[in-house]
């Protein structure tokens, strides 16, 4: 399998060497919203805190991101948990959009990433999609988690009864992302991130 894991040092090394491969540089990151509220800080006069009424339950949807150093950015959602077979849906997405280059993907090292589907479809199409893994609980190296943090602050102190309602808030949320590239661009500017384009 086309899998190894980075390390810090080895950061620059492999993007440089992708820009060299013309290679479509993709980071790649998984998250998750629940139809419990997200409480953040707010104004409210004194003595009338504000209260939210919530829907019980841990139903939620599931969400994948890819955003690449332009600034373009990739969102699929389900209702549920993702399997091999759905990240190797949304990799088949990602070779879609770009069918005359060759991709380096940078994720986590869940294990969804490492199974047999995977494997399958790396064989399947050799040298069109290279995988690298981040160090172990570095979520920090992954600018797709500021993809989350921002959806996510837009959800704050909202009450979703159902996953319908959730749904159109976070693709509210993802739409904005995509008017916006600039700060897509900036999520890769974190010095923990270490990308370099020189």
């Amino acid at each position: 399998m086309a899998s190894r894991t980075l390390t810090a040092s080895a950061v620059r090394l492999n993007l440089k060497k992708a820009q060299a491969e013309q290679r479509v540089i993709l980071y790649v990151d998984e998250s998750a919203c629940y139809l419990l509220p997200m409480l953040g800080l707010t104004w409210a006069p004194r003595g009338k805190t504000p209260v939210l009424m919530e829907k019980a339950g841990r139903d939620h949807l599931s969400l994948i991101a890819a955003i690449a150093p332009n600034g373009r950015i990739y969102v699929g959602g389900q209702d549920h948990s993702f399997s091999g077979e759905d990240i190797i849906w949304f990799l088949d997405k990602l070779c879609s959009r770009y069918r005359k280059r060759d991709l380096l993907i940078i994720w986590d090292g869940a294990s969804i990433h490492s199974g047999e589907a995977v494997k399958a479809f790396l064989k399947e199409r050799p040298g069109r999609v290279h995988l690298e893994r981040l160090p172990a609980y570095s979520p920090e190296l992954n600018p797709t988690e500021l993809v989350w943090n921002q959806i996510k602050q837009g959800l704050k102190n909202r009450v979703f009864l159902s996953l319908d309602d959730l749904t159109v808030a976070v693709l509210e949320q993802v739409n904005l992302l995509e008017g916006n590239r600039k700060l897509v661009q900036v999520f890769f500017h974190k010095k923990e991130v270490a990308f370099f384009t020189d």
